[in-house]
């Protein structure tokens, strides 16, 4: 596959995996012309929440989009045909709208929404392979090996793929893990969080890649200035994960919160536009993932069109 997959992971639950996501997404969009796909593997489906509001992700679904049905197609053995499930242009940015009035190059982002129902569909799946003579412990790959058929059509059409994950590891978010081929960690500058982020890292490393210091893009989300936290954040730099890339420090934000609850489609856009601390924040995010990505052999990074 041509497309960067980058994963989203920690095994810290709370660290802002879906905020960091979007982040990314609306950054490369905006200020890289990058075609963004977003594949929402948590049943909690915050990303898909943010994007879509609870409404439209609920329309989503009785429409038959997003990763639940993505599942359901895989239990049937039947083809998977991802791009009818997927919701593109999910969001529509007031200054992509504007760029393109302009004829500048733009990106878009789409999403492969998820729901709340997806655990319950992973797990019927699971019981069904299960009286078909499959252990429970290949279903990961199984489900690894169908995801990266379906996602093999769209390498061409996206330039990066985000996968948002659950703050755990079932079989759903261990295929998505081990088709991607970089990984950014979210983590708060606390003691519970640099446990979870060493034994996700420990996770990847024993399980899906040995090499992961050198694929591994960290963020330090939500910090608050205070003698403690700097304290966390030297130690996680300079002791427990040295040997990997850190983007920006994103400081704990009020308006990134209020991203969390958008009131309509255009919330999250209405909301880079009046406050300028997230919106340096994302673009400040955003550069850093493609100078790290521009680092790696897997090609360069999508062209920027404007400052």
């Amino acid at each position: 596959m041509s497309a960067t997959i980058a994963a989203i992971a920690n095994l810290k639950g709370g660290v802002g995996k879906s905020t960091t996501t979007l982040m990314l997404a609306d950054g490369l969009a905006y200020y890289y012309g990058a075609d963004v796909l977003v594949v929402d593997l948590a049943p909690q489906a915050n990303s898909s929440q943010m994007l879509l509001t609870d409404r439209g992700l609920q329309m989503a679904f009785e429409q038959g989009k997003g990763v639940h049905h993505l599942v359901k197609q895989f239990a049937e053995n039947e083809p998977p045909n991802i791009a009818n499930l997927i919701l593109p242009n999910a969001v529509t940015l007031e200054e992509l709208r504007r760029a393109e009035e302009r004829d500048e190059r733009m990106g878009w982002i789409s999403i492969l929404p998820a729901h709340t129902q997806l655990r319950l569909t992973e797990m019927e799946l699971e019981e069904k392979l299960y009286t078909k003579g499959m252990a429970p412990s290949r279903l990961a790959s199984y489900l690894a090996g169908h995801m990266e058929k379906a996602l093999e059509p769209l390498a061409n059409l996206y330039d990066v793929i985000l996968i948002d994950t659950p703050p755990y590891l079932s079989p759903l978010a261990r295929a998505g893990l081990s088709i991607a081929n970089q990984y950014v960690t979210p983590t708060l500058a606390d003691s519970v969080s640099i446990w979870g982020t060493k034994q996700f890292s420990d996770w990847i490393i024993g399980n899906v890649t040995p090499h992961l210091a050198s694929n591994n893009f960290v963020v330090i989300t939500r910090f608050r200035n205070t003698k403690y936290a700097r304290t966390a954040e030297t130690e996680l730099k300079e002791i427990y994960l040295k040997d990997r890339t850190f983007g920006p420090t994103i400081p704990e934000s009020v308006q990134a919160l209020n991203a969390m609850d958008r009131a309509d489609l255009d919330s999250y856009d209405t909301l880079r536009g009046k406050y300028g601390r997230l919106r340096g924040d994302v673009k400040r995010l955003s550069e850093s993932f493609v100078k790290f990505l521009a680092s790696k052999s897997n090609g360069a990074p999508p062209k920027m069109v404007r400052d």
